[in-house]
């Protein structure tokens, strides 16, 4: 709790474009010796992807990340009701990354660095997985129209 406390105060200090990316394991330090709080703790990063991106990059920058996955849960959605209406057996692929996606960018878990650990690699190779059998139906679909 602490280190998300910490998060949202560097995120109060310049709430629009933040402190820049991956500062928040040089900008806690300066926020906790000028507080009284003792509740408040450092770390690379705040363990929140979202509470990362408010405070390294802003409400603009999380906006911008946030719009993304709207639109991958959006394309996602739709691809599931394409599959599931022409019973293609893609869907018995996508159906569980699509599930760990999900649960990767779920806002209240603890996560680990959205720009630097293992976790975002793991988040990108799904991401990218996703992207591309969603192409690959697009595409099906284009080129039976021509």
């Amino acid at each position: 709790g602490g280190i998300f406390l910490t998060s949202l105060i560097m995120w109060k200090e310049q709430p629009w474009f933040g402190h820049g990316l991956k500062s928040f394991r040089f900008k806690c330090w300066t926020i906790i010796s000028r507080s009284e709080n003792k509740e408040l703790h450092c770390s690379n990063h705040p363990h929140n992807y979202y509470l990362e991106i408010l405070a390294e990059a802003g409400i603009i920058g999380s906006f911008f990340i946030i719009i993304f996955f709207i639109i991958m849960l959006k394309d996602s959605f739709r691809y599931i009701k394409w599959s599931y209406r022409k019973a293609n057996s893609d869907l018995y692929l996508f159906i569980p990354i699509f599930i760990t996606f999900f649960l990767e960018i779920w806002p209240l878990k603890s996560t680990g660095s959205f720009f630097t650990t293992g976790n975002a690699t793991f988040l990108w190779l799904i991401v990218s997985l996703i992207s591309g059998i969603i192409y690959k139906k697009n595409y099906a679909i284009s080129s039976k129209v021509k």
